[in-house]
């Protein structure tokens, strides 16, 4: 059973939630710092999640902390940069298996909850400002993570489809900044940001799992109490409808199979109600094995090695993305266009609505696999606003018509086309 208490305020912008089930037999506990993405603090915020997992007082230095984490029986720290909307979320996360496992008893939530806490507001900054060692390591890092970008060729298309698609909006902002920005970093300019981000992110703090959180509230709201708060951000994300032209864009690398991305706005923005149906919609047109684009475009027609559909329902933006042969692109942007034109008169059976209403609620069951996809799933209600459980979305999938799926094809209107092919001969 799932108990979920969201949005406890434990100090000025900073806010604890909970989400208990006793499937699970471990905890995990992070911390995001939520910002607006914006170009000129991107980098050096990107960096600081990468330096504060090397240490705090208590364990001022990787290998000491590396030691206390085997000794919570391997508990696991992680640090990542993630981007939800217009905003950057820094994360910090913890976990390992909960009290009632622990061998010799061991408090095991007030102990996890020490070190985030301690990595979060007491980290290693002799003098004020992070070691230059650690600062160049990481600041390498994430150079490094920039410049590997491209190596993932379809994860590097749809980003620079976003970055086109929502040029005018943070949106459009790589969640790790630029990589002109990472080279300029200095350490001075790391700490200072550190201090900024602390007084004035918002934080939300997600406790999931077996065990009991009030260890990890006490040692949060503890942590906060002497922290100054009085200048938290307002984080939020703009919903653009402003249809223009078609962009059309080639890049040209070393690339052995092309990549297309199709990229949509909504002619209206859209209310709850229609949000459901456009989910519906999109897994409809390519969300799902039994797909159209999946059946027609890359099964019946051989035009794509992939080809699919992904709805990002903050910023009401669609996107189709391909792997295509370069004599295939042209046929392929054809037929994909067509596959929604034929949604948007009606062409489909009962049986894919349905088929796809049971898909989409079988990927809703499947978020509570695991502490970390639970993170995500309620991190992005924080973000959004909202307090749906998963099973609450999929349950009022069976309440949209036929009707309301045309009429959310009917909304999307295609704003970009965007090829990464290989060089010319």
């Amino acid at each position: 059973m799932t108990n979920v208490q969201l949005g406890e305020k434990l100090a000025e912008g900073v806010y604890f939630n909970t989400i208990a089930d006793d499937r699970y037999k471990t905890d995990r506990i992070s911390v995001n710092l939520l910002l607006p993405l914006d170009s000129g603090t991107a980098s050096e915020n990107a960096v600081l999640p990468f330096i504060l997992r090397k240490g705090y007082r208590e364990c001022p230095d990787f290998t000491q902390l590396n030691r206390r984490l085997n000794e919570l029986y391997g508990a696991y720290l992680g640090a990542d940069v993630r981007k939800i909307g217009d905003n950057q979320v820094l994360n910090l996360s913890i976990s390992s298996i909960d009290d009632a496992y622990a061998l010799e008893g061991e408090p095991m939530v007030e102990e996890l909850s020490g070190i985030l806490a301690g990595l979060l507001v007491d980290p290693n900054m002799p003098g004020g400002q992070f070691d230059p060692k650690e600062f160049e390591l990481e600041k390498q890092y994430l150079i490094d993570t920039i410049e590997s970008e491209i190596n993932e060729k379809r994860a590097f298309a749809l980003s620079r489809a976003q970055s086109l698609l929502c040029r005018d909006e943070p949106y459009g902002q790589n969640r790790y900044g630029s990589l002109e920005q990472a080279k300029a970093l200095t350490v001075e300019q790391a700490s200072a940001a550190y201090r900024r981000v602390l007084s004035t992110a918002q934080v939300e703090i997600l406790f999931v799992g077996c065990g009991n959180p009030e260890p990890a509230k006490r040692r949060f709201a503890q942590a906060f109490a002497n922290v100054d708060r009085k200048d938290c951000v307002s984080i939020q994300s703009k919903v653009v409808n402003d249809i223009r032209d078609v962009q059309k864009v080639t890049e040209r690398y070393q690339v052995a199979q092309s990549k297309m991305v199709l990229g949509f706005r909504l002619k209206e923005k859209a209310e709850e109600k229609q949000l459901d149906a456009l989910r519906l919609m999109v897994s409809l047109y390519g969300g799902t094995p039994i797909s159209k684009l999946f059946v027609h475009v890359r099964e019946e027609m051989s035009l794509c090695y992939y080809c699919a559909a992904r709805f990002d329902r903050i910023k009401n933006i669609m996107l189709v993305d391909c792997g295509v042969e370069k004599e295939n692109i042209e046929k392929a942007e054809k037929e994909i266009l067509h596959q929604l034109d034929a949604i948007r008169q009606n062409d489909f059976t009962d049986e894919e609505l349905e088929n796809t209403r049971l898909s989409l609620r079988n990927n809703f069951r499947t978020v509570g696999d695991s502490p970390s996809s639970m993170e995500g799933w309620y991190l992005g209600q924080r973000c959004s606003g909202t307090a749906c459980a998963p099973e609450e979305e999929a349950a009022r999938l069976d309440q949209v018509t036929r009707e309301e799926v045309v009429q959310a094809a009917q909304n999307v209107e295609l704003q970009l086309v965007y090829v990464l092919t290989g060089m010319e001969e």
